[in-house]
């Protein structure tokens, strides 16, 4: 029964681990509606909206209390995934990274309605966005951690392609933060376009050294992935760049997807290069 019991706690984990990322995502591109729509003091008061749990959903308070409910939720599920790893878990590591998770959600509900308080304050909203993105890439790790399949059978260790990948997630980690501030107000576009040419080259270094070196569809997945990614989040950077060039870009449907799905596509090119390097971490060389 205790067997049983136990399989069953290792299958929730293993299906909820995944959850969490894609809730996360989610809640990425809600974050960045509210940014884009210019919704981000909607609602004036926090953690309620108008002294209220559930009030009227109209304009900006829509895209404002959304991203709330969609964070509680989050918040929620990973709240549940930190008990089952504390209570069935026999890593250390895991355990711990586990309780990470949940201290960073709470920060960063914390840090969201410091936002409020503070009127949108720049270094506020900008760690309230990064502290979003560094979390997703903790919950990608965290899903490859408890993968059912446990370590990656490979014909040889990861070798200098481990450099390459950490490389490209330190690099894509740095642009989300300039891109944060540039979201937020606090800098001009030179910062964010110049530190893209970094992230981008690091990226392409990495995607293409794994699809040559590696056989693995465990490894050739992301990087496939990942320059896919990047193809897609430089056309819509370039796309984003070119509507502030125009009028009052911000009132356009048109920017405001496309600024959107820059940050969507940018967090989940985030996401893909932490997959990348878990996967990498988890390589488990067969003697042949």
């Amino acid at each position: 029964m205790i067997t049983a019991c136990s399989s069953k706690a290792g299958a929730l984990r293993r299906t909820l681990a995944p959850l969490n990322a894609a809730a996360a995502l989610l809640l990425l591109t809600a974050g960045g509606m509210v940014t884009s729509t210019d919704s981000g003091l909607a609602v004036p008061d926090w953690p309620l909206s108008y002294g209220q749990c559930l009030p009227r959903m109209y304009g900006g308070v829509f895209f404002e209390h959304g991203h709330r409910m969609i964070a509680a939720g989050v918040g929620f599920l990973i709240l549940l995934m930190a008990g089952l790893t504390q209570r069935e878990e026999p890593r250390p590591l895991v355990r711990r990274l586990a309780w990470a998770t949940l201290l960073l959600v709470i920060l960063q509900g914390v840090l969201g309605g410091v936002t409020v308080f503070y009127g949108l304050s720049v270094s506020v909203s900008s760690a309230h966005a990064v502290l979003g993105q560094t979390l997703f890439c903790l919950l990608i790790a965290m899903a490859e951690l408890v993968a059912e399949n446990g370590a990656i059978p490979a014909d040889k260790p990861a070798g200098g392609l481990l450099g390459a990948s950490a490389l490209a997630l330190g690099a894509l980690w740095c642009q989300l933060v300039l891109g944060a501030v540039l979201r937020h107000g606090g800098s001009g576009i030179a910062p964010h376009v110049l530190g893209a040419a970094i992230a981008a080259t690091a990226a392409l270094w990495a995607g293409c050294k794994t699809m040559v070196e590696r056989r693995e569809s465990a490894l050739r997945a992301p990087a496939a992935a990942l320059l896919a990614l990047l193809l897609l989040q430089l056309l819509l950077g370039a796309g984003a760049a070119a509507f502030r060039l125009l009028p009052e870009p911000r009132a356009s449907r048109a920017m405001i997807a496309i600024a959107t799905s820059h940050l969507a596509v940018g967090a989940f090119l985030l996401g893909t290069a932490a997959m990348l390097t878990t996967r990498l971490l988890r390589l488990k060389p067969v003697p042949r």
